[in-house]
């Protein structure tokens, strides 16, 4: 690594440490030309409509980009998911640091923070926009998608089935309890914020962020001698199938999350997948296109199944040895 490399990596690395520790000191630093309260929140006209006290509005910014820094520099270390922390982390510094820059320029000097200056919509669209474009140039230095670090447990297996048999296989796995913990509590939050009518705002995060953890609870896998299918969540929804045309092998893998970059429909370089839990899955290679990684229970009778057609359609095609 030259001069110049190792002085932009410490800077990506380090640089959001410092942004963290100025969005908590630079606004107590002049904390005697500020108004406290602050406003923090302004019409589409950009006149302001609510404010917040001084000490909280720096504490949310900063401890926000310094969770996601400790975070960063953890994934950089153990090279695993280095390159979507390190878009995260850029991403909440820019966008942090310059809504707290724009908040504090409406109200210094000011009397209260009725007075404050305008803070128009286009302003934060376009912080919102840098943000997102210093984070995805952060996301392509960090190495960008990541690749299927799947590895094969043992040779492809095989399920005995013969010439002339034919066999369905069914098989299903849930999510970790504390998942569907997550899951279930945000849920009925979300019906206590509809029930009681809490804000509007609130009840939709509640339930824009339920869907999502509710659809990858569990998983469902049909093998028939025709196509691979899956079925996600309690409602079923979404709803995939993978034709055994396309395939030339399966084989079980260990699934670890973190290395496809969590939990849910993941993708990789090399692989697209359906996780829900860490440990064993199958793996569908197919070649010219990316391979399918699902985690299933029992994957080893997923995997002999499709091994088998595979081998009596004779389109099977065993592993490179390494």
């Amino acid at each position: 690594m030259n001069d110049r490399a190792g002085v932009s990596t410490k800077l990506l690395l380090w640089l959001p440490g410092v942004i963290a520790v100025a969005l908590l000191v630079v606004p107590l630093a002049i904390r005697d030309r500020l108004p406290d309260p602050l406003a923090i929140h302004w019409d589409l006209s950009g006149a302001p409509n609510g404010s917040g006290p001084l000490i909280l509005i720096a504490l949310v910014s900063s401890v926000a980009v310094a969770i996601a820094w400790v975070v960063f520099l953890r994934t950089y270390r153990v090279e695993m998911l280095q390159s979507h922390a390190g878009a995260m982390v850029w991403f909440l510094a820019i966008l942090m640091g310059g809504m707290e820059a724009f908040t504090i320029a409406a109200n210094l000097d000011r009397a209260t923070w009725q007075d404050a200056g305008n803070f128009g919509p286009g302003r934060a669209a376009v912080l919102v926009v840098l943000a997102g474009a210093v984070g995805f140039g952060v996301w392509r230095v960090l190495g960008g998608i990541m690749t299927d670090p799947g590895v094969a447990i043992g040779p492809a297996p095989s399920a005995g089935i013969e010439l002339g048999e034919h066999a369905v296989w069914v098989g299903k796995t849930a999510a970790a309890k504390g998942f569907v913990g997550i899951a279930l509590v945000i849920t009925v939050g979300s019906a206590a914020a509809a029930v009681f009518r809490l804000s509007p705002v609130v009840t939709l995060s509640l339930v824009v962020t339920a869907l999502p953890l509710l659809m990858f609870i569990s998983l469902r896998v049909r093998v028939s001698n025709t196509a691979v299918t899956i079925w996600m969540g309690i409602f079923g929804v979404p709803r995939v199938s993978y034709p055994l045309t396309r395939i030339i092998r399966a084989e079980v893998i260990d699934v670890r999350p973190l290395a496809y970059g969590g939990w849910g429909y993941r993708i990789v370089r090399g692989a697209r997948a359906w996780i829900v839990r860490r440990g064993e899955g199958i793996r569908l290679v197919r070649p010219g296109k990316s391979d399918i990684v699902i985690t299933v229970d029992g994957a080893a009778g997923a995997a002999g199944l499709i091994n088998d057609i595979l081998v009596m359609e004779g389109r099977f095609v065993a592993a490179e040895p390494s």
